[in-house]
């Protein structure tokens, strides 16, 4: 409703602002324009006076009933006055044969003005000099003109303007009422689709206006519920696999509980086996809580970095030392090549829980015998690390989605290895908590690499 009146009452200023303007327009135009003709005629008739060889004291009968007809046309009075200001002649004849003097007149039979003009309540002032061909001023003519005329003219004008105003006004009002009635029903409609939405009936809105904003609006509702099923399967998903996580040590645990007390007199080196396995079982659901907990942590906004200058070659060969031992049972080979000594701000911490995943990954999922090539290089701007394998590698399909928690490409090998399926989800946070970026590059049976690259400076 504000939007309509603020529309009419812009509508309203502008047509009247634009019909005050161009009434006085014209108004000055047609005084403007008359002006010009009774000068004219004024100039024609003393150019008369002066080729008849008048004397301005008496002038011939048909030149008199010429100017007298002259002023009943312009409803006023004509004055003809000579070089002594005696006024010969005086169209209303009270001021016949006396003499005037006053400043406008003075200074125009000396040549100062080539004219005077002066309005006078309805009527105009024109003063015009009566020149001889010697540019020589005789005398002079003073001419009042009525302008009833065209203030008649106005007034009709003005009144079929305001009748013109009022129905273009009537018009405005039954166009903007239709326009807003057909834009308020899509809005009501899309504003009850909405309100489905806050129950829980989250299904795609549709478009009842035929105005494109609003079906802009609608597109990008749809986008956002888009977004919002997504995050909302994400979160189910997200569950069921922490609850199927979870459970999964707890129920091997509780059958193997179950095992030992449905039997009596246990060996004891059966009791031993199935207190290993139970023990395993605990080790991997502490495992998988205290990768949660990281992960959550790091999933908060505003999950703070303790950065400080670290010399990246100095971590990369410390994380390094720590894998070589684990790899040397399967007699992988892993080679640290380092293009340049790096230094940067980070959070040593979290980039080193990030990098071990990746690092431990690459021997974890690789061929007994292979080889794993970490390289460390940077420019002006950021530094980068480049954790190769040629191990079993990643199908295409599944490149996507290997950095969504609990995801896994082979959920045997992940149980075998002792893998949570989050691993790849804290090195993804912490990398980007860095402002940096992570990418891989795969090809099943020939191996993955990994590319991280984060800024040498650490900026908020």
């Amino acid at each position: 409703m504000a939007v309509f009146l603020s529309f009419l009452l812009l509508t309203l200023f502008v047509m009247v602002s634009f019909s005050l303007m161009l009434q006085k327009s014209y108004n000055d135009k047609t005084i403007e324009e008359k002006l010009s003709l009774v000068q004219n005629q004024c100039s024609i008739l003393g150019n008369q006076i002066l080729v008849n060889q008048f004397t301005l004291d008496s002038l011939q009968d048909n030149l008199n009933v010429e100017i007298d007809q002259m002023a009943n046309v312009w409803e006023g009075r004509i004055l003809v006055i000579d070089s002594n200001y005696k006024i010969v002649k005086d169209t209303y004849t009270i001021d016949q044969d006396n003499y005037i003097v006053y400043d406008e007149v003075l200074k125009v039979m000396r040549g100062e003005k080539d004219k005077n003009i002066r309005m006078i309540n309805d009527y105009v002032e024109i003063i015009i000099p009566i020149v001889n061909s010697d540019r020589i001023i005789n005398g002079v003519m003073i001419a009042t003109v009525s302008l009833k005329d065209i203030e008649e003219t106005n007034a009709y004008i003005a009144e079929f303007t305001n009748v013109l105003i009022l129905l273009f006004i009537f018009l405005t009002i039954a166009a903007a009422l239709v326009i807003c009635n057909i834009s308020v029903y899509g809005i009501k409609r899309l504003n009850g689709q909405i309100a489905g939405m806050s129950e829980g009936h989250l299904e795609e809105l549709k478009a009842w206006s035929r105005f494109d904003e609003l079906s802009q609006l609608t597109d990008s509702f749809n986008v956002l519920l888009n977004k919002m099923q997504v995050l909302e399967e994400s979160r189910q998903e997200f569950v069921s696999n922490v609850s199927h996580e979870l459970k999964t040590p707890i129920t091997s645990m509780k059958v193997l509980a179950d095992s030992l007390l449905m039997q009596e007199d246990v060996p004891s080196e059966m009791y031993r086996e199935f207190m290993s396995d139970m023990v395993e079982e605990i080790d991997r659901e502490n495992k998988i809580i205290n990768d949660l907990l990281t992960l959550v942590k790091m999933d908060k906004k505003a999950a703070a970095l303790n950065v400080e200058p670290v010399n990246i070659n100095a971590l990369l060969e410390l994380l390094l030392k720590r894998i070589k031992p684990i790899a040397a049972k399967r007699n992988i080979e892993v080679v640290f090549e380092s293009f340049r000594e790096v230094i940067g701000e980070v959070d040593e911490v979290k980039l080193s829980l990030a990098l071990s995943n990746l690092i431990e990954n690459a021997v974890k999922y690789n061929n007994d015998g292979g080889n794993v090539h970490v390289s460390l290089n940077a420019d002006h701007k950021f530094f980068y690390i480049k954790i190769q394998d040629n191990g079993v590698g990643i199908p295409e399909e599944c490149q996507s989605q290997v950095f969504e928690r609990f995801y896994r490409v082979d959920k045997a090998r992940s149980r075998e290895t002792g893998g949570t399926g989050l691993g790849l989800a804290i090195t993804r946070n912490a990398v980007l908590m860095h402002k940096g970026a992570i990418k891989l590059y795969s090809e099943p049976g020939e191996g993955t690499t990994f590319t991280v690259r984060i800024p040498l400076k650490y900026v908020n």
